[in-house]
């Protein structure tokens, strides 16, 4: 038996083993091949970029491919690798990363990657939609570029030695 791959073009349900007969009246002879495909890894759902100072803000990107697919994250241009500031889980479809103790300074662009033997995908968050100030004990959270993505439930926490206070805005999105 011979194998046949094919790499990123065909159809799912055509994998298989496929078998060839040729007969005459000389008598008959059969062969018989395995159809692979190996599928490049794509992306189910993007990232979405999440900002909470003072709690993790978390990335989560589903994907899909043949196996062995191997899964990085980096922020601008750094690959990240597990340790205090970043918590990173990957399954067989799944990726998230976690920035603990969020701080202005972990904006930036935020890129997941995954590769397998016949290429590679990358989807990316950026920050620059999304602007946080706090002037004159005032917090204010500004959106750009708004999509339905960022209709939800938004909340502003406050915390020192005395204790906690949090409000919540809600955002509606109309219009896109």
């Amino acid at each position: 038996m011979c194998k046949c791959v094919i790499l990123g073009k065909g159809i799912s349900g055509d994998r298989g083993i496929y078998t060839c007969k040729a007969s005459n009246k000389f008598g008959a002879d059969v062969c018989q091949a395995e159809m692979v495909i190996i599928d490049k890894p794509h992306f189910i759902k993007v990232l979405q970029s999440v900002q909470s100072a003072g709690d993790p803000a978390t990335l989560q990107c589903k994907f899909s491919g043949t196996k062995d697919i191997t899964a990085k994250w980096f922020k601008d241009g750094k690959e990240l690798t597990l340790g205090p500031k970043y918590k990173i889980s990957v399954t067989d479809t799944v990726s998230v990363l976690k920035v603990l103790h969020a701080e202005k300074k972990d904006s930036g662009e935020y890129v997941f990657e995954v590769h397998n033997d016949v290429g590679r995908s990358s989807c990316s968050a950026n920050d620059e939609y999304h602007h946080i100030t706090f002037e004159n004990n005032v917090a204010t959270l500004k959106l750009t570029n708004v999509d339905l993505s960022h209709r939800g439930r938004y909340t502003c926490q406050a915390k020192n030695e005395s204790g906690v206070e949090k409000c919540f805005a809600l955002l509606f999105v109309q219009g896109v």
